[in-house]
């Protein structure tokens, strides 16, 4: 009978109401509905990082089978590639070439593409009238895709051995991140050196000299400072031939093949000679003056622009071009005769050029009493060569000597 009571008393604590079996039910439910409480709030914490974490990520990527992480978007300020700009840029813009070399190209100009897509080759740029310009990078150039073979070229005004064309650097125009060396007065060759500034900068004369004073660059330290924050510069194709205007005040250059059939004909076209250094600045000038279309200034080149286009082309692989002598017996059109390196024509040949250096030669001849500086080769002449400094009178006109332009990033 104790049993039984016992046994009795036994059932009703396990299964009873109170038993610990249904107390048992209890607490695994309410366990249930916590870890399910904590799931969701788990899942939506989830959601929400995962949200976060998409925002970073492009939601166009495609995943590569077995990778099963996305792409991140590429970083906003990276050039793009060269071959995929196209037409005429409505804003400035850095573009790479397939080395990995920045070119930038300016607004208001379009890549010509069928002439050189890298910089080695010479990156050749056009308006929209078709003057053309070459990119004379800055820096280090990759001339490979390797990246083991570039050259690092630093602007400056150099002198060059007369055997191998070694370049001699002379003068930097800027040392690390300060632009500063240009500001100091450095002679090349006893003679020759460039101002930044001159207190009478336009070409006037004095009495002591019939004519004393060239023509300085319009801007030297807007050049150099737009070099270093766009890794280089454009030189025209070129030499200048006559373009549209009336006068000095508003004539404009072009940098295109010459088409003259008869040279010293002021028409439209033809190679342009005759004139004082002086005016071949104020009509380099005039080339974008106020044209808000591009995104260049113009001005007549000058010592740094023209040693470091030589050291360019040489470093690509035209070696000792700094000794390059003219190829034609005449006067000739802009790029007919075959002086064609890194798509710039006739630096060696053809016509001299006026530059804004300047020179201390004097001379009882009026001819060469002034102090200017006419740069590269000549035609029938092998006393000179590409990189060849001469002294002739900034106001002479000269039916030998022509100009080239000069064009940086504003």
């Amino acid at each position: 009978m104790v049993i039984l009571i016992l046994a009795g008393v036994t059932l009703n604590v396990t299964l009873g109401e109170n038993g610990i079996l249904n107390k048992s039910k209890e607490a695994a439910n309410r366990m249930n509905n916590l870890v399910k409480e904590d799931e969701t709030e788990l899942n939506e914490l989830l959601n929400e990082l995962n949200e976060t974490m998409d925002s970073n990520w492009n939601s166009n990527t495609e995943i590569p089978e077995g990778n099963t992480t996305p792409t991140p978007n590429p970083e906003p300020n990276l050039p793009t590639e060269l071959e995929n700009v196209t037409g005429i840029q409505n804003e400035t813009v850095k573009v790479k070439d397939k080395y990995e070399n920045v070119v930038t190209i300016p607004k208001g100009f379009e890549v010509v593409k069928q002439e050189g897509t890298t910089v080695p080759d010479g990156i050749v740029i056009q308006d929209v009238n078709g003057n053309q310009f070459v990119w004379i990078p800055v820096g280090r150039v990759y001339k490979d895709a390797t990246k083991n073979n570039y050259s690092d070229i630093q602007l400056g005004r150099y002198t060059f051995n007369t055997s191998n064309g070694t370049p001699t650097l002379v003068q930097s125009a800027y040392t690390e991140e300060t632009p500063d060396n240009y500001k100091q007065l450095v002679t090349i060759e006893t003679y020759y050196q460039e101002y930044a500034t001159r207190s009478t900068p336009d070409g006037l004369v004095n009495s002591n000299h019939l004519y004393d004073l060239n023509a300085i660059a319009n801007n030297l330290v807007a050049y150099i400072e737009s070099v270093k924050n766009n890794g280089g510069y454009y030189i025209a194709r070129y030499e200048a031939s006559y373009g549209e205007g009336s006068s000095v005040v508003d004539y404009k250059p072009l940098s295109k093949i010459s088409t003259a059939t008869n040279f010293n004909a002021s028409t439209v076209g033809s190679l342009w000679t005759d004139l004082t250094q002086i005016d071949a600045a104020k009509i380099s000038r005039n080339m974008y003056k106020n044209d808000g279309s591009v995104g260049v200034e113009s001005d007549l080149i000058n010592s740094y622009a023209y040693d470091t286009a030589i050291v360019f082309i040489q470093e690509m692989g035209h070696t000792n071009y700094a000794n390059k002598t003219s190829i034609n017996t005449s006067i000739a059109n802009t790029g007919t005769i075959g002086d064609k390196v890194c798509n710039i024509h006739d630096m060696a040949s053809n016509c001299f050029e006026w530059s804004t250096e300047y020179s201390t030669q004097k001379d009882s001849k009026s001819q060469f009493a002034s102090p200017c500086v006419i740069r590269g080769g000549l035609y029938n002449y092998n006393y000179s060569n590409s990189a060849s400094r001469i002294y002739r009178g900034a106001n002479h006109k000269i039916s030998y000597v022509g100009f080239r332009t000069l064009i940086y990033v504003k």
